[in-house]
């Protein structure tokens, strides 16, 4: 499943969720430190795995 990092504007608190998308299409995020709704989702980097060998 997709991996999330969002940055709330309340608290300054970075928490990441792991939503499937369907999730996070309907998601209400909100800060798991504050409770507040004043969150963005951060951009990161990802790594893809695959089972061949280089």
């Amino acid at each position: 499943m997709p991996t999330y990092v969002y940055l709330c504007g309340q608290c300054g608190e970075e928490f990441t969720l792991i939503l499937s998308i369907k999730e996070y299409e309907t998601a209400k995020v909100t800060c798991p430190k504050c409770k507040s709704g004043e969150t963005k989702q951060q951009l990161t980097h990802f790594m893809t795995k695959t089972s061949r060998k280089s």
